[in-house]
This record gives structure tokens, sequence and C-alpha cells, in this order.
């Protein structure tokens, strides 16, 4: 069985700017930990790439009859057309 308070942790902290050594942290992590790891983040990318995830990341902008401005440049994150998503780590 899976730690997921490990697993979930390491996850966060991708997202965290201030933190390294991921490579090395996923290393010392038993093998079920890092299969789920990567099955969770294998699927965070599929559905980034998702047309479905393009209308979730324009409603909070459309939500509230335009008092909100879209900042400059998101118009193509997450779109699969311009294949660039942002703060995707990838593995070879």
């Amino acid at each position: 069985m899976p730690d997921f308070a490990r697993v979930y942790s390491f996850l966060g902290s991708i997202f965290d700017p201030d933190t390294s050594g991921h490579l090395q942290r996923l290393k010392v992590m038993d093998p079920i930990d890092i299969q789920t790891v990567l099955l969770l983040m294998r699927n965070l990318s599929t559905n980034l790439r998702s047309p479905d995830f393009e209308q979730h990341c324009s409603f909070p902008y459309s939500y509230g009859g335009g008092d909100h401005v879209k900042p400059e440049g998101m118009e193509n994150h997450g779109s699969p057309q311009s294949g660039h998503l942002p703060f995707l780590v990838t593995s070879e």
C-alpha cells in the first residue's frame, strides 16, 4: 500500500519554487510510492492536455460578468494546440 502522505507531500513539493532535489528524493522512495507518484503525474499531464481543462481554466476569468481581466498570455496555457503546459515536469 502506498504511503499517500509521503506521495502527496512529494507532489506538493514539486510545485514549491523554494524546494529542490526532487529527483534525489524520488530515488530514495519505496518502489510502490515511486509508481504512485509517476501514475499521478501522468494523470495530471493527461488532464492538463484535455480540452475540458481549457474550459475549467477560463471559468474563473468569465465569472462575475467580466469584472476580472484575464492575465496576459493566459490564452494558450494548457491548450493542446499550443503544446505549452507551464510547470509540467517531463521525464524521458
